[in-house]
């Protein structure tokens, strides 16, 4: 059995791969309306169920895409 020898791998190439991985998983995310779908809008989260409740509480993340009608 002869050993097969394999190049060893850039390691910008697996950079590369990631980078355009989470690319495009964020634009999924975003033309499929991701921060208008967001229902948290506190910035602290109660411990998930049977402890707690899972939903948020605090100071409210103002929504970016409202408009201030005064």
């Amino acid at each position: 059995m002869a050993e097969e020898k394999h190049e060893a791998e850039n390691p910008m190439s697996i950079v590369y791969f990631v980078i355009g991985g989470v690319a495009i998983l964020l634009a999924f995310w975003y033309f499929s309306g991701g921060p208008e779908r967001s229902d948290l809008r506190g910035i602290f989260l109660k411990p998930p169920p049977p402890i707690g409740t899972g939903e948020s509480y605090g100071p409210t993340i103002p929504n970016s895409t409202s408009t201030n009608n005064r």
